[in-house]
Formats: C-alpha cells, sequence, structure tokens
C-alpha cells in the first residue's frame, strides 16, 4: 500500500508540474502576442496596388501608372498613347476601397485642360477600366449613373515592372 501511495503521489506531482508548465508557457505566448499587435502592419493597400499597369492593343498603349498610396488616397498618371489619334497624359488623384479605384484624371488635350472621371476595378492581374455614360458636369465629365459602370468590355490593364517614360 505504501508503494500505491508513492506512485499515486509521484502521479499527482506530475500532473501538477504539467499544469505549471502549460500554465506558463500560455501567458509566455500571450504576451509575445500583445507585443506582436501593438506593432503597426505594413500599408498593404500600397505594397499591392502601386506600380505600372500596361495595356496593349495593335499599336495602341496605355498605361495606369499608381506612385502614391496614403490610406485610401491614390495619386498617380494615366497615358493614352493612340497610333492613329492624338495622345492623352496627365494625372490622376482619388482614392481605393480596395477594389474600385476611382478618381479624377485632369490632362491637357487641344490646348486646354479638362477633367474627366475614371474609375477601375482591381482583379487578379492589375486593373479594369470602367465604362458607361457620361455627361458635361461645367468643370469636368463625370459617369451620369456611377452604380450602372460597366467592367466587362473594359480596358484591362495588368501590372508590369516597366513603366512608360
Amino acid at each position: 500500500m505504501n508503494k500505491e501511495k508513492i506512485n499515486m503521489s509521484t502521479k499527482q506531482n506530475l500532473f501538477a508540474l504539467t499544469l505549471l508548465l502549460t500554465g506558463f508557457y500560455s501567458c509566455t505566448q500571450s504576451k509575445k502576442e500583445t507585443a506582436l499587435s501593438n506593432v503597426p502592419a505594413a500599408d498593404s493597400t500600397e505594397t499591392s496596388i502601386k506600380g505600372c499597369y500596361l495595356y496593349t492593343v495593335n499599336k495602341d498603349t496605355f498605361q495606369l501608372a499608381i506612385t502614391s498610396v496614403d490610406k485610401s488616397d491614390v495619386e498617380g498618371s494615366l497615358i493614352y498613347n493612340f497610333a492613329e489619334k492624338d495622345d492623352s497624359k496627365g494625372a490622376f488623384k482619388g482614392s481605393f476601397d480596395g477594389e474600385i479605384l476611382k478618381g479624377d484624371y485632369t490632362f491637357q488635350a487641344e490646348g486646354s485642360t479638362s477633367v474627366r472621371e475614371v474609375i477601375f476595378k482591381k482583379t487578379r492581374t492589375g486593373f479594369v477600366e470602367g465604362s458607361g455614360e457620361v455627361k458635361d458636369a461645367g468643370s469636368k465629365v463625370v459617369f451620369v449613373k456611377p452604380t450602372a459602370i460597366t467592367y466587362d468590355n473594359g480596358i484591362a490593364y495588368t501590372k508590369t515592372e516597366n513603366c512608360l517614360p
């Protein structure tokens, strides 16, 4: 019976030691997780959309270049190089909500400054430019019904390493 008491006492001690070590380990892991959660995360929007996106068909080349991302605010440029028409180059300033990039494209055309609302939908490989009915709203051209914009036959820009000059 004495042997059974020793075995039972040893088992109880091992069980208590296991509980103590498990508790200690849990406390140290919790502190590590808390310390890590206090470190600010890198802006994933900036790293995920910043860069150049190209579309080329026949001799026409279009580029969306995103040069600055600050939270949801986005800046960059748009270039429409047409083989048979006048080129269009200008600045883009807008916002990105995780799927939709929307803003104003300011460019020079025929000796005057023009502003046109543009909208893009994020895809796995880049962006697709949206299209829809537009109207002249005085200082800029805007979409008549932003909720009716389609992307089905839009210009598909693919992310690339090389930007146009």
